[in-house]
């Protein structure tokens, strides 16, 4: 009998689709990562057509190494996630392998989370909180202008973006409420590549908003940005982008907020930074070696720093949206059908 292989229980829901098929399950037995040699044995069977995976577990990193081992039944391997940096698709595909992953519904989660980044850094929530739990506020003199950060409410701010996607435009929506309506921002962003018709696009986004948007190159948006927020795939181009010398770029009093991929930052490039006053402060939900991130790491030491353990999607009604476009990506690609959501490069 044909088989889909789960490598996490995905909800209530989302199991109940995959129980009303007709294909026999595989699934993880625990609440919990499994072994790399678990997912390796359960895929070779040749009986398993279709695989949900997780990006957050290492055990289903899809390379050479689970490829060699596939069945020759595989035809679709579903990730529980947008994000597919942890699949070699071109390879995945050269073998006759669909990728689905699920896009769109966790856009306006994460772009909360973003927002409340921003606004946390900006107004050193972080550093608030720990003075407050540490029992440091009895000591802390009041004065005129004793932890204060930047407003979202300064006239004529810049606001960038690297990557530009549905999340970042959700973004837009949300901070967009918080600036100055008299002296409104401008919004800066840069995109994997220009358009033809880019100055149609730009416009478009100016006219949805009502203030100016525009598409410049990845330097000015360093340079400019009051507020920078990175939302870009995580690609072998993107990796490590904001590096020692974009950081240089930016100005003393901006914030960079990560809610993309923690590579595309640098973070010994971002600690120093931070320890040189090269800018205000930082929000990572994300952050590479995330998540084997220990106490004394320097970016959770730094007070202007905020870390959060990658909770972008983590809302109930998002992660079940995911599980099941997941769960619907497999049983599509299963059945032979076009998967809901495919990932093509």
């Amino acid at each position: 009998m044909p088989k889909i292989l789960v490598t996490r229980n995905v909800g209530h829901e989302a199991m109940k689709l995959l129980q009303a098929t007709p294909f026999e399950l595989v699934v993880n037995p625990e609440d919990a990562e499994p072994s790399r040699e678990w997912v390796l044995e359960k895929i070779s069977d040749p009986d398993v057509v279709a695989a949900c995976i997780m990006h957050g577990q290492p055990s289903d990193k899809v390379d050479a190494e689970l490829l060699e081992r596939a069945g020759k039944g595989l035809k679709v391997i579903s990730t529980f996630s947008v994000g597919f940096d942890h699949i070699d698709v071109k390879a995945a595909n050269a073998r006759g392998i669909k990728i689905g992953h699920t896009p769109g519904v966790l856009s306006d989660s994460v772009a909360d989370i973003t927002t409340m980044l921003v606004l946390m850094t900006m107004r050193r929530v972080e550093e608030g909180i720990a003075l407050v739990k540490s029992g440091g506020w009895p000591q802390l003199p009041w004065a005129p202008f004793v932890m204060c950060g930047p407003g979202m409410n300064h006239p004529n701010l810049t606001i960038g973006f690297l990557g530009f996607g549905r999340i970042s435009e959700c973004v837009v929506d949300r901070l967009l409420a918080f600036t100055n309506k008299a002296a409104p921002p401008k919004i800066v962003y840069n995109s994997s590549r220009a358009r033809a018709n880019q100055a149609e696009i730009d416009a478009r986004f100016s006219e949805r908003w009502g203030v100016d948007v525009r598409r410049v190159e990845k330097d000015d948006v360093a340079a400019q940005a009051d507020i920078l927020i990175v939302l870009c795939a995580l690609t072998p181009e993107t990796t490590g982008i904001v590096d020692a010398a974009f950081l240089k770029k930016m100005k003393k009093t901006a914030v960079l907020v990560n809610a993309a991929r923690g590579p595309i930052v640098n973070s010994d490039d971002l600690s120093a930074a931070l320890d040189a006053g090269e800018l205000f402060g930082a929000g990572l939900d994300v952050i590479t070696g995330e998540p084997h991130i220990q106490p004394d790491h320097p970016l959770v030491l730094n007070k202007r720093c905020v870390v959060i353990p990658h909770m972008g999607s983590a809302d109930y009604d998002t992660r079940n949206a995911m599980a099941d476009l997941c769960v619907r990506n497999a049983i599509a690609g299963a059945e032979g059908k076009p998967l809901v959501a495919e990932v093509k490069l």
